[in-house]
């Protein structure tokens, strides 16, 4: 009776804690790998030989204006740029360098200057499905910021040499004022341009739908310092 009993003690004593060891070690969960941002608006890093990259997509509508303090109209999708030169050799920035593209429907376009945007423009479809500004002729609507041209209605009890003022031109000489307050500030905040030996930092503004998903896009730098890409996922 003794022989039998020692014989069930052992496993009573030394099987189950095999197995509630093992469970425990199997599920319980290890440390987190160092994975790379995903969210929205994380930054992301690519670089060639001669210069590292990193870029921050900006597409909320909220992020744009506090960025800018302007929304657009929507029409822009901002990229915020790091660029170090490396191994002590310039870096020739340019904005055709910079491609933005979405591969939701392959809108794609190069970065706008900031007097394309903001100035005496209306959008216009492009061949790449991107709206472009393209300079307004007089009477004709302006762009970004929802400016309208300027039009000059005759004034039939006053001539021009009178001092008379319409209020379309008062208007319009408000709206004149606003465009070249956003153009001070959206070239105030663009990446510099042309050649540097050390890291800048700006902005660049992309006339690519922002209204979509972060993963959607992607951007291209094809250079005279190299070549590389970085995707916002």
């Amino acid at each position: 009776m003794r022989v039998a009993m020692a014989a069930w003690s052992w496993p009573r004593t030394r099987l189950p804690i095999g197995f509630v060891l093992i469970p425990f070690f199997c599920l319980s969960p290890g440390p987190a790998p160092a994975a790379e941002t995903k969210a929205p608006g994380g930054w992301f890093s690519a670089q060639s030989m001669d210069v590292e990259i990193s870029a921050r997509l900006i597409i909320d509508k909220q992020a744009v204006i506090d960025a800018v303090g302007s929304d657009l109209k929507r029409q822009y999708s901002l990229v915020e740029l790091k660029v170090t030169p490396k191994g002590n050799y310039p870096v020739t920035l340019s904005r055709d360098d910079f491609l933005l593209r979405s591969e939701r429907d392959n809108q794609h376009a190069t970065a706008d200057s900031p007097d394309l945007i903001a100035g005496p423009a209306v959008l216009v479809l492009t061949d790449t499905g991107a709206t472009r500004p393209g300079y307004a002729s007089p009477g004709m609507p302006t762009g970004i910021p929802g400016l309208s041209g300027r039009k000059r209605k005759k004034n039939r009890d006053k001539t021009p040499e009178q001092g008379a003022v319409s209020g379309e031109d008062a208007q319009s000489e408000q709206s004149e004022k606003t465009s070249a307050s956003l153009i001070a500030a959206l070239q105030a905040k663009e990446l510099p341009l042309g050649e540097t030996r050390k890291t800048v930092s700006g902005y660049l503004y992309f006339p690519v739908d922002p209204q979509q998903k972060a993963k959607n896009f992607y951007l291209s730098y094809k250079g005279p310092n190299g070549v590389c890409e970085i995707r916002f996922k």
